[in-house]
């Protein structure tokens, strides 16, 4: 189990506390408090949650639902849970957050890490970009941050395929259909995540939740919306760029095949009489 907390000051930053610290600092109503967990046993996030005071429903969808995505306004908490981008030895699957918020606390909950210590020296910034030190608005930095995950990704994933369509072009010898067949299982996990980013980022951009304060952030969760539907809207034309060069290979292998058969008919129409004789 690795807890992390951090308090939020009114500049708004957020302060590292320590262990001793991250209960009472979850039970202070005066307080804006997010607390991190990491494990894969779900007795240890129970016994934590149960530590921060979560609602019965809330606890039972944080331990059966944080692998599944979905949005769950509850009556004094939110509830969601998506997949994110995340690095395993050196390519990008999809692995799931769940966030619980409540009025002063937000619980994050994943089993591998999804917060890198770049991207917490980012949030740990935030006031140069943030308006006000809330749950809300901390929960609208984290949705930038995702979906500027996707959108970099994207990029990445039309720079690559551009960069083979040239070399098919040019010398389609050099492409194998590994590589072809590796774009497109990226392209396949960018889409997924992203379809299931978007349904939860729209509810919450949405909510009118008198303990989720989004008045003061509505534009920063707005520009991770606007993030996830440009890169959902490129999804359909990188699709059919990975379909044109798996065409392109299948043509260039076929015609592989071809001229090795006209060179055996060739040998053979010049061997045959010789051995017929």
């Amino acid at each position: 189990m690795i807890a992390n907390c951090y308090q939020i000051s009114d500049e708004p930053q957020l302060i590292p506390l320590a262990a001793n610290e991250i209960v009472p600092a979850c039970k202070d109503s005066g307080t804006a408090t997010w607390l991190d967990l990491q494990s894969d046993d779900d007795n240890e996030m129970e016994a934590w949650l149960n530590k921060v005071g979560a609602g019965d429903l809330a606890r039972r969808l944080s331990l059966e639902s944080r692998d599944r995505s979905g949005f769950y306004p509850l009556k004094n908490e939110i509830f969601l849970s998506i997949p994110v981008l995340a690095d395993s030895e050196g390519t990008r699957v999809a692995d799931h957050i769940a966030l619980l918020c409540k009025e002063n606390l937000l619980i994050t909950l994943h089993r591998k890490t999804i917060f890198t210590s770049q991207q917490i020296a980012d949030l740990q910034e935030s006031e140069s970009w943030l308006p006000i030190g809330t749950i809300a608005a901390l929960i609208s930095a984290m949705m930038i941050d995702f979906s500027r995950q996707c959108r970099e990704h994207g990029s990445d994933l039309r720079v690559s395929i551009l960069a083979l369509e040239e070399r098919m072009d040019e010398d389609p010898e050099t492409v194998e259909a590994e590589e072809i067949l590796d774009r497109r299982a990226e392209l396949v996990t960018l889409g997924a995540v992203i379809s299931d980013q978007l349904p939860c980022v729209q509810s919450l951009s949405t909510t009118d939740k008198s303990f989720f304060k989004l008045t003061d952030a509505k534009e920063y969760m707005s520009c991770a919306l606007t993030n996830l539907q440009a890169t959902d809207r490129s999804m359909e034309w990188l699709d059919q760029r990975i379909t044109a060069l798996r065409s392109g290979f299948q043509m260039h292998a076929q015609e592989k095949t071809n001229r090795r058969l006209n060179m055996l008919t060739i040998l053979s129409a010049i061997f045959m009489p010789i051995t017929l004789l």
